[in-house]
């Protein structure tokens, strides 16, 4: 199992590096990079490296800086050989602008940089919950009326996407797992009942979908494994003294 794990994180660790030119190697003998070279609030961002020479029981130290100098993140990881992962989530106030992240271990030392842009964000509101959509072209998208569904475990939004010309907007969902969650995979993600291929990460509360929404979109579904019941915590509670009153107030004329 230690040897499966150790495979898969190595070969994220040449995926990312292959895929992301931001990936800095120096002299300082660690070499690691991110998940993705740009972000925006909300986003997860993942640091996966490597170190050139172990130093036993001494972690690796991962500082974030934001664009001003200041410390946003400081994480310490354990090496599984002479690898490592850090992630964190960008705030929705996080500052825009070039982050600086320096790492070390031992006497070893790496740094690497990433970019958070602005955007806009509209919340949809589900029961007690809100799901986040952030994008720079947000305000061209309305999402209307939502219905869940028990039985298949799915979420339907109703879509307005007129306002785009044409093509496809790029739309970022933070999704509360209260809402919906799926155990053991990913979400199902359909538009117009046409699956669409979306990028997918996950935090311990949420999780957050990337997706290339067209200018023709009149419905979004989202299909998981658990669903929130259609009525939120407050109206159940509402709904059921209503109930227990009528109950109450029935049997009290009956004794009458």
């Amino acid at each position: 199992m230690r040897q499966y794990v150790t495979i898969l994180l190595f070969s994220t660790l040449i995926i990312f590096v292959l895929n992301n030119a931001d990936a800095e190697t120096g002299s300082g003998g660690i070499i690691a990079t991110t998940n993705k070279a740009t972000f925006q609030p909300g986003d997860k961002v993942i640091i996966t490296g490597s170190v050139a020479k172990i130093v036993t029981n001494n972690p690796v130290t991962i500082i974030v800086r934001n664009p001003i100098s200041n410390v946003y993140e400081v994480g310490q990881v354990n090496l599984l050989n002479n690898l490592f992962v850090h992630d964190f989530v960008l705030s929705d106030d996080v500052t825009v602008g070039t982050y600086n992240v320096q790492i070390k271990h031992g006497t070893q030392t790496g740094q690497l940089t990433f970019v958070v842009y602005g955007s806009q964000m509209q919340l949809i509101k589900v029961g007690d919950y809100n799901i986040k959509v952030r994008g720079n072209n947000t305000n061209l998208i309305n999402y209307n009326d939502v219905s869940v569904s028990t039985i298949d475990d799915s979420l339907t939004i109703s879509v307005n996407a007129n306002a785009i010309s044409s093509g496809s907007v790029t739309q970022e969902f933070q999704i509360p797992k209260a809402i919906i969650d799926t155990l053991g995979g990913s979400l199902i993600v359909k538009i117009d009942g046409k699956v669409l291929q979306c990028v997918q990460t996950e935090t311990t509360t949420d999780r957050i979908l990337d997706c290339m929404i067209p200018s023709s979109t009149k419905e979004l579904t989202i299909i998981g494994t658990t669903v929130i019941p259609e009525f939120g915590s407050i109206a159940v509670l509402i709904l059921a003294v209503g109930i227990f009153s009528t109950i109450f107030l029935s049997n009290k004329m009956k004794i009458r």
